[in-house]
């Protein structure tokens, strides 16, 4: 899949358009930084508490990390200085099951919130380190883990802000239209983890402080090329319009077609940065 390279504006009712410095090239190629996965957020260490062996250990890590991969959370096993979050995982066998637990901890080591499994695997089979067993533990405990992170990432960017801003500002999602390929499915999934991440609070409920719409337009362009065009808008719950965040470039004829990828997560997590920004000037009364 091919990077979408983004030309990112960012629009507030206030203040006019801020352009986003996510250019081109000269050459005309996408910048490094969207031609290549987010850098890792959280590291999963293989762990001696798990009743592993060394390898089965290493191999539930890499696996667990590439399960989190797939729900947009930024992971690795690879062993990285001084990471954002590390996730230490542990196993607890009784009555011919394993029940595992993950614990989330800082950079400091820190203890952040703590998820289980969340079922019990066989023993004997976990113990045996069977892949089939391992890929199962680290699928289902994949969706628990990221809740885990967008929560913890929540509560430190509430933390971090004035008393009067302490309360985490909600937003109904109303999804994503026109995006060819599974982009629709793809980038509504990213853009509400990304929110998390920013300290938005996503939920369902009509009493949501604020609303959020993305709409997708391609137009097709002369020499196989296509416009892409990514517009997310940001109303109050009255439906009043506070901003926008566009998203545009040009790519050659059917490259998002088929699945989004890592372009997804790309358009999402910078998508996200500017949606905060709108609701941030919002409550202050920019």
């Amino acid at each position: 899949m091919r990077a979408l390279a983004l030309l990112l504006l960012l629009a507030t009712a206030a203040c006019g358009r801020l352009p986003m410095p996510f250019e081109r090239t000269p050459e005309g190629g996408a910048p490094a930084d969207l031609t290549r996965s987010p850098l890792a957020r959280l590291v999963v260490p293989p762990s001696t508490s798990l009743g592993l062996t060394e390898n089965s250990a290493r191999r539930f890590a890499v696996l667990l990390a590439e399960a989190l991969q797939e729900r947009e959370v930024p992971a690795t096993a690879a062993a990285i200085a001084r990471p954002r979050y590390r996730l230490l995982a542990s196993a607890e066998a009784s009555a011919g099951v394993v029940r595992l637990t993950y614990t989330l901890v800082d950079a400091e080591g820190g203890v952040l919130g703590a998820t289980g499994g969340p079922r019990p695997l066989p023993a004997t089979s976990w113990a045996g380190g069977e892949e089939g067993v391992l890929r199962q533990a680290a699928a289902e405990a994949a969706g628990a883990v990221a809740d885990l992170l967008a929560r913890v990432d929540a509560s430190r960017r509430v933390a971090g802000q004035s008393p009067g801003e302490a309360r985490a500002p909600t937003l109904r999602f109303s999804g994503v239209r026109g995006a060819p390929g599974d982009g629709n499915v793809s980038l509504a999934r990213a853009i509400q983890t990304a929110l998390a991440r920013e300290g938005v609070v996503v939920q369902e409920s009509a009493q949501a402080e604020f609303d959020l719409e993305g709409r997708v337009f391609v137009i097709d362009l002369p020499q196989r090329q296509q416009r892409v065009e990514i517009i997310w808008t940001v109303t109050r719950a009255d439906g009043t319009e506070i901003g926008t965040v566009s998203q545009l470039n040009q790519v050659p004829l059917g490259t998002l077609d088929g699945l989004w990828a890592d372009v997804a997560v790309v358009v999402a997590d910078q998508a996200a940065g500017g949606v905060a920004e709108v609701i941030r000037r919002a409550r202050a009364g920019g």
